[in-house]
């Protein structure tokens, strides 16, 4: 996609429909009943560093500053080789530059030093921290934190994608050892099983909901997240590889 085809498509689309621009003012906080900062947006964009998307998604972070905290980095679901390469260390300083931290991918089955490393200490340019998919979905903390001391000490943040709030996810979150956690990945017909633990800021917590192509079904699910007290969300159509429409 051109810049000028991208620039035509976002001087076409009506703001009213943005998810950017829907995003509630104010997030409920159960511990104290009070409404307090602005919900914020990861995105999870399951593409290469070539693909066009990305300019959607640098042009979004322009218009909006602020209002996307977390990318996802994923080169072959998880690391790919030794090193990040140059295209995606490319992506990443761009990220960074417009204030926007940035994740590397690790499934739970592939946590390592060196799977860190790569993200984290083999390239010149480095991501701001890991993206644990899955991790706490079983009680796996005794051997997790090993991980999560390490990309702290490293200057990292740590955050787990249990997709759920399974019972011990509350221990992940009071031991210090993660910084945020997806607490529910799921499509939008379920978001009344979205279940949060009392006295948690919603900095520490985030959901993502799929399958939601109308526009205002998307304003409907944000107000709902908001309400119960979630700070960071994204919302997809289909599926990671592609953004959903509403995202420009």
């Amino acid at each position: 996609m051109s810049s000028i085809i991208l620039v035509s498509i976002l001087a076409k689309r009506d703001l009213s429909e943005n998810v950017l621009t829907n995003l509630p003012k104010r997030v409920n906080t159960s511990a104290t009943g009070t409404l307090q900062q602005t919900i914020g947006i990861v995105v999870v964009p399951y593409f290469q560093p070539d693909d066009p998307q990305w300019n959607i998604i640098f042009k979004q972070a322009d218009l909006y500053p602020g209002t996307i905290k977390y990318v996802i980095i994923n080169p072959c679901s998880g690391p790919c080789g030794t090193t990040l390469s140059s295209d995606w260390q490319n992506i990443i300083s761009i990220l960074k530059n417009k204030g926007i931290k940035t994740l590397g991918y690790i499934f739970d089955d592939s946590e390592s030093f060196a799977n860190i490393d790569y993200y984290m200490k083999a390239s010149p340019v480095s991501t701001d921290g890991i993206f644990f998919d899955n991790e706490g979905s079983i009680d796996n903390l005794a051997n997790f934190k090993q991980y999560a001391e390490y990309v702290h000490s490293l200057g990292g943040m740590v955050y787990i994608n249990p997709g759920y709030n399974y019972p011990q996810v509350i221990n992940y979150i009071k031991s210090g050892a993660v910084d945020v956690t997806n607490i529910h990945e799921m499509e939008s017909s379920k978001s009344h099983y979205i279940l949060v633990n009392d006295n948690l800021p919603p900095s520490k917590i985030s959901v993502v909901l799929g399958n939601i192509t109308d526009v205002q079904e998307m304003k409907t699910k944000l107000t709902e997240i908001a309400s119960k007290g979630i700070g960071t969300v994204y919302l997809y159509s289909s599926s990671y590889d592609s953004l959903p429409p509403f995202f420009f």
